[in-house]
């Protein structure tokens, strides 16, 4: 019991790379946008737990497809859009 938080983690994390698995296999590297643009829904609609979660997503997709967070593809941030 003591160590319950640890179990949740565990399947957090088995959560966040089964939908991040899917996306970079559907999508490959759009999957990261996806991710952002479901982010921005959730933030939108107020639910900051779906908004954590699919910020993780977008990251471990950037993480498997070499993508870095927070720039476009022609490597300008996306402030400077």
């Amino acid at each position: 019991m003591l160590f319950s938080w640890l179990a949740r983690r565990r399947d957090y994390q088995a959560l966040v790379d089964t939908e991040a698995t899917r996306l970079v296999e559907n999508e490959g590297g759009a999957g990261y946008y996806t991710a952002k643009a479901i982010k921005r829904i959730a933030v939108e609609a107020g639910d900051r737990a779906a908004a954590r979660f699919w910020v993780r997503v977008a990251r471990q997709v950037a993480k498997r497809t070499g993508l870095q967070p927070g720039y476009s593809k022609i490597g300008r941030p996306e402030s400077e859009w």
